[in-house]
C-alpha cells in the first residue's frame, strides 16, 4: 500500500511577507496550510485532458421559415412562460444505441471474445446510418457527444468545416477520443478526477497555501518551491471544500480506502462531488447504525428517539467519490462511495431534549474551519447492484 491519502493540513498563522509576492497591502494575519498533491490537483486553475467514448453527435439545425415564425411568436408573447422546448426545436441529437456493456469477467479470452462480438454488432446500429445520411445543407453546426465510463455525457467542440466535423464523427463513433476540459472544477462542488494519476501523488510533498484578509476580502494563493506565486485560488469555497474532504477522509475509512486504492493503481478515480443538499429523510428510511447503537444502549422513550431521528434530516453534507476498480476483464463498472457528514449544529435542540445523545455524538465529531462534523453513515454501491 502506498503512502496514505491526505488533502490539507490545519491552518496556522505565519509571518510570511506577502510583499514578496507583489502584494502591496499588508494584511494583519496570514494563515498557512500544507496542501497535498491531490489538493493541488483539485485547486489548480489549468485545463486537463481526459479520454471519453464518442457515442453520437448534436446538430444545430438551420432555421426554417416555420421555426422563425415560432420564435417570432415567442418574442411577441413575452409575458408567457418560456417554452423549454424552444432550444430543442433547433437541435437534433443522435446517440448510438448499440452500446452493449460487457460484465466484469475473470477469463481474459472470454472477455476478448465478447468484445469481438460487440464490434461485429456495432455496424448494425441504425443511428450510425442516420449520422452517415445527414443532410449538411440543413445543419448549422455539429458537436460530438462523449460519454465516460460512469455514463456522464459531455459535448465535444469539433474543429474544421461542417464536412470535416461530420467525417470526424463518422470515423470516431464508438471509439475513444481525447477531450480537453477547461478546469478540474467542472460545476459547483463537482470535480473531474480522471486527470489525476497515482504517479502524481507523493505523500511527503507539501505545497504552501496562504490565506489572508485585505480590505474586507479574503484571498488565497499557492506558492511554488521557491515561495513565489504559483496561482491564485479563485473560488475560496473550493479551499473550504478541501478542509471538508480532509475531515471526511479522516472520519470515513471506506472513503480513505477508495482513495488509497487509486493510489495503489488498484482503481481509477472518476469524479468527486460535494453535495450540501442530500435531503435524505431518515424518518422514512433506515436509521444509521451509530444511532441504532445509541438507542440500544440508552433508555430513551419513543418520542425522544423520533426527535433525534428528525434532527438527522438537517445540515447533511455528502462527499461523493466515484471510481472504477481494475478487477477482471470487460467494461469497468463505477463504484460510488458517499460519506454522509452531519453538522453537529443540527443536534443543538438535543442538548436539553436528549443530552446523553448529544454528548455521545459530540465526542465523535471533529472540528475544523469548515465546522464540527461527524460521519453519519457511509453509502457504497455500484451501477450493477439492485436495491434490496
Amino acid at each position: 500500500m502506498p503512502d496514505s491519502i491526505w488533502i490539507i493540513t490545519p491552518g496556522a498563522y505565519t509571518d510570511f511577507d506577502v510583499a514578496t509576492l507583489g502584494i502591496k497591502a499588508r494584511p494583519k494575519r496570514v494563515m498557512e496550510y500544507g496542501l497535498s498533491d491531490i489538493g493541488r490537483y483539485l485547486l489548480q486553475p489549468g485545463s486537463i485532458e481526459v479520454e471519453n467514448q464518442l457515442v453520437g453527435c448534436e446538430c444545430d439545425l438551420v432555421s426554417t421559415n416555420s421555426r422563425r415564425v415560432r420564435q417570432a411568436l415567442g418574442r411577441l408573447f413575452k409575458g408567457r412562460p418560456p417554452n423549454r422546448d424552444t432550444a430543442a426545436l433547433n437541435k437534433k441529437t443522435f446517440l448510438a444505441r448499440n452500446v452493449v456493456k460487457i460484465p466484469s469477467l475473470k477469463d481474459r479470452q472470454l472477455a476478448g471474445h465478447v468484445e469481438h462480438l460487440r464490434g461485429m454488432l456495432q455496424p448494425l446500429d441504425p443511428v450510425l446510418q442516420e449520422i452517415a445520411d445527414l443532410n449538411l445543407a440543413q445543419l448549422a453546426d455539429i458537436r460530438g457527444v462523449c460519454q465516460d465510463e460512469a455514463g456522464h455525457r459531455t459535448l465535444l467542440t469539433l474543429k474544421g468545416s461542417l464536412t470535416e466535423k461530420h467525417q470526424y464523427v463518422r470515423d470516431h463513433l464508438l471509439k475513444p477520443v481525447r477531450t480537453t476540459l477547461a478546469s478540474v472544477h467542472i460545476a459547483d462542488g463537482l470535480f473531474e478526477m480522471r486527470g489525476w494519476r497515482s504517479g502524481l501523488f507523493t505523500a511527503k510533498r507539501r505545497h504552501r497555501l496562504l490565506r489572508f484578509h485585505v480590505d474586507g476580502k479574503f484571498f488565497a494563493c499557492l506558492l511554488n518551491a521557491k515561495d513565489r506565486m504559483a496561482f491564485w485560488i479563485n473560488d475560496l469555497k473550493n479551499l473550504h471544500r478541501m478542509v471538508l474532504l480532509q475531515q471526511a477522509v479522516d472520519t470515513s475509512p471506506p472513503l480513505a480506502e477508495a482513495f488509497n486504492q487509486c493510489l495503489a493503481d488498484e482503481a481509477r478515480p472518476m469524479r468527486l462531488m460535494f453535495n450540501p443538499n442530500l435531503d435524505i429523510d431518515y424518518t422514512r428510511s433506515r436509521i444509521p447504525q451509530v444511532y441504532k447503537d445509541l438507542f440500544s444502549s440508552l433508555d430513551l422513550d419513543i418520542e425522544v428517539q423520533r426527535n433525534v431521528i428528525r434532527s438527522l434530516n438537517h445540515h447533511q453534507l455528502g462527499v461523493s467519490f466515484s471510481y472504477v476498480t481494475q478487477e477482471g476483464f470487460g467494461d469497468p463498472l463505477p463504484i460510488t462511495n458517499i460519506s454522509v457528514m452531519h453538522d453537529l449544529k443540527a443536534l443543538e435542540p438535543l442538548r436539553t431534549g436528549a443530552p446523553q445523545v448529544f454528548a455521545a455524538i459530540n465526542q465523535r465529531a471533529t472540528v475544523s474551519e469548515a465546522g464540527k462534523y461527524y460521519l453519519l453513515e457511509n453509502i457504497r454501491g455500484r451501477s450493477d447492484e439492485s436495491e434490496p
